[in-house]
C-alpha cells in the first residue's frame, strides 16, 4: 500500500477542515522529459510470475507512476504520467545478442510514443547491453540517441565470480558441469541445456529479435561477464575487456553515445547478503576481493583490477568488486528519512548527486587508481537487493523513483 500517498490525502483532507496550518507535504520525483528504459540483467526478466525485475515483491514496476487517488500497484513517488518501459531480452546470452535486441525494441517503442531521445538504465549485464544498444541507435538514427545513460551494479571489467563458475562447472569446451557423464554433444550437456530450457520456458527467449532465434545459453552468458577472452582456441573472442574495446563510451568518430554517462555502486558485508547469493559464494568456496587497483586482471580471477588483501571491507556485492563497476561518473544515493516539524512529518524524495572525488570513467578499460579503489558513493547493498527478488528491506520503488528524478532535473 502507498503510504505516502494515503498521507497526502489526509493532509489535504485535514487542511480543508481547518485541521493544522500547512500540509505535511510528501515529494514525488518530476516526470522526465523523455521516457526512461529499464534493461535487466543475466538470468533476469521483465516480468517473472509476476514479480517485475524493476519493482516490489508485490509486483509493482517501479516506474509506473499513481493516476489521481490510486494507491495500490503503483509507485506513487511516481507521476502518473511519466513514460518508462522495461523489455525482455534473451536472459542468458551475449551482450552482442541481447543489446542489439534492446536497440531493436526501444527503436520500436520510440516509434510507438513518438519520441527522438530516450534514457537508458541498465542493472548488472544490462549495463553491458546499455552500452550496445546506444551505440547501435546511434548508428541506425545518425546522431545520439540516449539522452541518461545510467549503469547499476554492472561488472564492466568483469565479475569474478563468474570465471569461478565458469572454472568450476564449465571447462570442457561448452559443457556446463563439465564433470559429469556427457557424449560431446551440445544438444546432451548434462547441466546446460536444462538450465536453458528452463529459461527458455520462464523468460519466453525462444524468439526472433534481431532476426534470429535466440535460444538461452549459459556459457555465453558466463564468457559475457569474464574480463578476458576465456579460452583463446575456441575460434572466438570473448570477455568484457573485448567488448569495451568494441562498445566503449564514444563510437568510432569519437563522439560520446550518450549526453550523459554515469554509474551506481553497490556493495555489501558477507553478514548481509541475500541467501542465493550466500549459497553461491559457499558452493564455489569464494569470497571476492574486489577494491585493490592494477590495469587488467593481474591476479587472473576473471576482473580486472586486483584485491587490496582484505575480503571483509563491504568490496564487492556478492557478484560484482567495486573496482568493476564504474563508468562515466560515479553517483551516490542518498537516502532521506522522515522530516519533521512543528507543522507535521513527512517523508522526503530520495536523491542521487555525483560523487565529486572519483572524476570520469571515459575508457572503460582504463579506470584510474582511485575510481577501482574508492567507496565513496557506495549503495550499501547486495547485488540482488535492487531487483524485485526479496527478501530485503531496500525500498526499490522510492530508488527507482530517485533516479527518475535524477534524471528529469537535467532536462532529460
Amino acid at each position: 500500500m502507498n503510504f505516502k500517498k494515503l498521507a497526502a490525502i489526509a493532509a489535504t483532507v485535514m487542511i480543508t477542515l481547518g485541521i493544522g496550518t500547512q500540509p505535511a507535504a510528501a515529494d514525488e520525483a518530476a516526470k522526465t522529459k523523455y521516457p526512461v528504459i529499464l534493461a535487466h540483467g543475466m538470468a533476469g526478466w521483465d516480468s517473472l510470475l509476476g514479480i517485475d525485475y524493476f519493482g516490489d515483491e508485490w509486483g509493482t514496476f517501479a516506474l509506473d507512476g499513481c493516476s489521481l487517488l490510486e494507491i495500490n500497484g503503483c509507485n506513487d513517488w511516481v507521476p502518473g504520467d511519466q513514460k518508462a518501459e522495461a523489455f525482455q531480452v534473451t536472459s542468458l546470452g551475449s551482450s552482442e545478442l541481447r543489446g542489439t535486441q534492446l536497440a531493436d525494441q526501444v527503436e520500436t517503442y520510440m516509434a510507438t510514443v513518438g519520441t527522438s531521445y530516450i534514457n537508458l538504465v541498465g542493472h548488472s549485464q544490462g549495463g553491458f547491453d546499455i552500452r550496445k544498444a546506444a551505440h547501435v541507435l546511434k548508428a541506425r538514427k545518425g546522431y545520439v540517441v540516449v539522452k541518461d545513460l545510467i549503469s547499476l551494479s554492472s561488472p564492466h571489467r568483469g565479475s569474478p565470480y563468474a570465471k569461478k563458475i565458469m572454472d568450476k562447472y564449465a571447462r570442457n569446451g561448452d559443457q556446463f558441469c563439465w564433470n559429469l557423464p556427457w557424449d560431446g554433444t551440445a544438444a546432451n550437456d548434462p547441466c546446460g541445456v536444462l538450465i536453458a530450457k528452463m529459461a527458455d520456458a520462464l523468460y519466453n527467449a525462444v524468439n526472433t529479435l534481431s532476426g534470429q532465434n535466440a535460444r538461452n545459453s549459459i556459457i555465453e552468458g558466463g564468457l559475457q561477464l569474464v574480463y578476458n577472452d576465456y579460452d583463446p582456441n575456441d575460434g572466438k573472442t570473448t570477455g568484457a575487456k573485448a567488448f569495451n574495446q568494441n562498445y566503449n563510451l564514444t563510437s568510432a568518430n569519437g563522439t560520446a553515445i550518450a549526453s550523459r554517462i554515469s554509474s551506481l555502486i553497490t556493495a555489501q558485508d558477507d553478514g548481509n547478503l541475500q541467501p542465493l547469493l550466500s549459497a553461491l559464494g559457499t558452493l564455489i568456496g569464494f569470497n571476492a576481493d574486489g577494491d585493490g587497483y592494477c590495469v587488467d586482471d593481474c591476479d587472473n580471477d576473471g576482473a580486472a583490477g586486483m584485491g587490496n588483501g582484505t575480503v571483509y571491507d563491504t568490496d564487492d556485492d556478492g557478484l560484482v568488486g567495486i573496482n568493476s563497476q564504474q563508468i562515466g561518473t560515479r553517483l551516490s544515493y542518498n537516502e532521506n528519512d522522515f522530516t519533521c516539524a512543528w507543522y507535521g512529518c513527512w517523508n522526503p524524495l530520495d536523491t542521487i548527486t555525483t560523487v565529486g572525488t572519483t572524476g570520469y570513467v571515459s575508457n572503460v578499460n582504463a579506470p584510474s587508481s582511485i575510481q577501482m579503489t574508492s567507496h565513496a558513493g557506495i549503495i550499501n547493498q547486495d547485488h540482488l537487493d535492487v531487483t524485485g527478488l526479496g527478501p530485503d528491506t531496500f525500498d526499490e520503488l522510492e530508488f527507482y523513483a530517485a533516479i527518475s528524478n535524477y534524471i528529469a532535473a537535467a532536462g532529460n
